[in-house]
């Protein structure tokens, strides 16, 4: 396996394997949900690192800019966010998630915040790896946040009757 900065060309590989796992967070487009990804990951793709297994991408993590505005009211100025962390179904728990996190994680001098979210009740899907990384928990969202603010329909799970799913921020300290 090798790990290196995203390209290009990567866009729509990292847009299907985002799509497939996560759904997408683009809640204000009319496009698919696919179109959607491309469209934001276009945008930032020089913040994106892949993980590549035989020519194919398995595994991606993105991180945005900087940002000033305050999404979830936390009172933090400076921050950046990671943007989507995937690994292909195939190649979970091989260490990839927590490699590329790292990459976009390690270098920065910012606090980075994390929206993990989880559907199987207990705690969120990327707990884990958030606290292998350095990540603590900061505010827990509830388990209503994503289906008070209309998430669902762009979710990977929009087929599913889901009763509830746990939102959390993590953060990274710089």
């Amino acid at each position: 396996m090798n790990y290196r900065k995203a390209i290009y060309k990567d866009i729509e590989d990292i847009s299907n394997l985002v799509t497939d796992l996560l759904g997408t967070c683009n809640l204000s487009s009319n496009k698919s949900v696919l179109e959607s990804n491309i469209e934001e990951i276009s945008k930032t793709i020089d913040n994106y690192y892949v993980c590549v297994d035989n020519n194919k991408i398995v595994g991606a993590c993105g991180i945005s800019d900087v940002q000033k505005q305050d999404n979830y009211n936390l009172n933090l100025k400076s921050i950046r966010e990671i943007l989507y962390l995937v690994v292909d179904k195939e190649y979970q728990g091989k260490g990839i998630g927590t490699t590329l996190l790292e990459l976009c994680s390690n270098s920065n001098q910012n606090n980075i915040i994390y929206e993990a979210w989880g559907d199987n009740g207990k705690y969120a899907n990327s707990k884990f790896i958030l606290e292998r990384c350095g990540y603590v928990l900061l505010k827990d969202l509830g388990k209503n946040y994503y289906k008070e603010h209309h998430y669902c329909t762009k979710c990977v799970n929009r087929n599913k009757e889901c009763n509830e799913c746990i939102a959390q921020i993590w953060i990274k300290y710089k």
